[in-house]
């Protein structure tokens, strides 16, 4: 007898962000889904050098809860650094 499982909501879509370590989407990465006020609380703070968006318009902040210098990211970068944000980045969420 074969069981299956269908994943629902935001899982079965992947993730809206993965933040990667290095350039060109390199590296350890992060998927993700939700707004995250401190990235160190994932072991993620200003560790990022790459985005790629799938879903969203997002915020990207220098300190943790949003604050500091930000920037509005809805495509991919492959370089945050000619930007003047790698490894830089403490805190992400959604705008819409």
């Amino acid at each position: 007898m074969a069981i299956g499982f269908t994943a629902t909501g935001a899982a079965a879509r992947g993730p809206a962000l993965i933040l990667y370590q290095e350039d060109h989407f390199g590296g350890d990465s992060r998927a993700i889904n939700e707004d995250q006020p401190d990235l160190g609380w994932i072991h993620f703070d200003d560790r990022v050098s790459s985005v790629e968006v799938h879903r969203g318009v997002w915020e990207m902040c220098t300190d943790s809860r949003y604050r500091g210098r930000c920037i509005t990211v809805d495509h991919d970068i492959g370089r945050l650094d000619r930007l003047g944000f790698d490894d830089r980045i403490s805190s992400v969420h959604r705008l819409r």
